[in-house]
């Protein structure tokens, strides 16, 4: 999609030149940072103690981790460097990737030193393994992150709030997935790949901090 167009102009290009335009969309709502901004808002929303303060620290989260790589790619895309918002090239990814570690890592450390909600820093360092991960992943393996970010709220979900309040988000992830094998972004084994590193990192990050949630 080129973003110099009006946006009806490049929806209107999109959908004629997309045989799947609604995987297209899905895959656009359901991107991994909007996924991940809308998830840690609502985290935040849900927490009663320093409500205020955990929101603010859950903006410093959006904006670090989701906006600020967003919109690299976004002026990359304008440059004609980046193919598209998605990033379908693996080595397109490897410097937003870098960028969203580095800003991660400045706001965990904020937050340890602010002592801000246990259930924000935890999600905060797992978003920086799993992006660690992806950016060491685009060097041998073209990942889903699509799936990857949808699993790893299942997994965080099924830690914080119960495996049965997760569940909620499976057929979400099912058509996530479909979606990317239709737009032939990803293989299965790929998206399979992502789906696991997903769903054991929050597990994996849980253990080793020796927490329980």
């Amino acid at each position: 999609m080129h973003i110099r167009l009006p946006l009806p102009a490049a929806l209107r290009q999109r959908a004629q030149a997309e045989p799947y335009f609604w995987a297209y969309v899905v895959s656009t709502l359901f991107s991994p940072p909007v996924l991940w901004a809308l998830w840690v808002i609502c985290l935040a929303l849900s927490r009663e103690a320093r409500r205020a303060e955990t929101i603010t620290f859950a903006a410093l989260f959006v904006l670090c981790i989701c906006v600020a790589p967003m919109l690299y790619v976004a002026w990359q895309v304008r440059r004609g460097a980046i193919s598209d918002m998605h990033m379908r090239y693996s080595h397109e990814r490897t410097v937003p990737y870098a960028i969203a570690i580095v800003a991660g890592l400045m706001l965990q450390a904020c937050l340890h030193y602010f002592d801000a909600d246990l259930i924000l820093q935890l999600v905060t360092l797992v978003s920086i393994v799993e992006l660690t991960i992806m950016l060491i992943g685009t060097f041998f393996i073209h990942i889903s992150l699509h799936t990857m970010a949808m699993s790893s709220i299942i997994s965080a979900n099924a830690l914080i709030f119960g495996l049965r309040q997760s569940l909620v988000f499976v057929p979400l992830l099912m058509l996530v997935a479909l979606a990317r094998l239709l737009l032939k972004r990803h293989t299965a084994s790929q998206i399979l790949v992502g789906e696991c590193i997903g769903l054991l990192t929050p597990l994996a990050v849980v253990a080793a901090l020796g927490q329980m949630l």
